[in-house]
């Protein structure tokens, strides 16, 4: 194939049309998944630790209780049973060696609350966020690798700075960048070589169906399999209360096993 095809032919002008429809699929795709992981994996994790994760801790610490109780109680009648009189110090601290596992999850999922609700804090909401979105989209254009791969030292870096203030929900520093760009002109695709398009197309195709698959995944995946879940208030209602009846359940064993253990140390 001849390399040095005019701009204006036909073949020239189907390639430069395939390279801008390219460029635009892999731009949506990009922001997507950046949004996926960066901005929506962490809201409805967060959310979901909002609606379910108090009741799920609280489920957790009850439950631990009453396996706590109810392996005192046993040891101690195993010891009675032995004609022996229970040592309740190293029958306690043998139940907290065996549920230690438990009490270290007990501390992480609060912990993973607290943070939950810090993040929940700090999302931009409403006008901003969506300013904050457009003005990564449009600077994405401008400078991501595979959108502008002759592009300097200045801009490789610039794309950092980019990345780095979305993270942040710095919109004042992405607007900033933006107008810095817009002293200069966006490339012309149909200038570019034959041969370099072909090699932006193979090059874009593949990272688009990279981007699909990854994207097919983490909608598979939690958090983001929740998300029907966290917008439907009846089935986010159904779940609420089966975690609240089992709480209760775990308090009634708390209470039944206390009141044994009474028993039998009394006696």
């Amino acid at each position: 194939m001849n390399k040095r095809i005019p701009a204006f032919t036909p073949e020239n002008e189907a390639m430069t049309r395939r390279l801008e429809q390219l460029n635009l699929e892999f731009l949506d795709l990009y922001t997507r998944h950046k949004e996926m992981v960066e901005d929506d994996g962490p809201l409805l994790e967060s959310l979901y630790l909002e609606k379910l994760g108090r009741l799920q801790l609280e489920l957790l610490e009850k439950q631990t209780e009453a396996s706590r109780l109810k392996m005192r109680m046993n040891m101690i009648q195993a010891a009675i049973n032995r004609d022996e009189k229970p040592d309740l110090k190293s029958i306690d601290a043998e139940i907290s060696n065996r549920l230690e596992e438990y009490y270290t999850r007990i501390m992480e999922q609060s912990a993973a609350l607290d943070e939950a609700k810090k993040i929940l804090a700090a999302f931009l909401t409403g006008e901003d966020a969506q300013k904050l979105k457009e003005t990564f989209r449009l600077l994405c254009k401008r400078l991501h690798p595979d959108l502008n791969p002759n592009q300097g030292e200045e801009e490789k870096d610039l794309f950092i700075r980019v990345k780095a203030a979305y993270d942040l929900n710095n919109l004042h520093e992405l607007q900033s960048i933006l107008l810095y760009l817009d002293e200069s002109g966006n490339e012309d695709l149909k200038s570019i070589p034959v041969n370099q398009k072909e090699e932006r197309i193979r090059h874009l195709e593949n990272n688009i169906l990279i981007l699909n698959e990854k994207i097919t995944t983490l909608s598979q995946s939690f958090p983001y399999n929740m998300k029907e879940v966290l917008n439907n208030d009846e089935e986010m209602g159904r779940r609420q209360d089966e975690l609240r009846e089992q709480i209760k359940k775990a308090v009634a064993d708390i209470s039944r096993y206390s009141e044994i253990i009474n028993i039998m140390c009394d006696e």
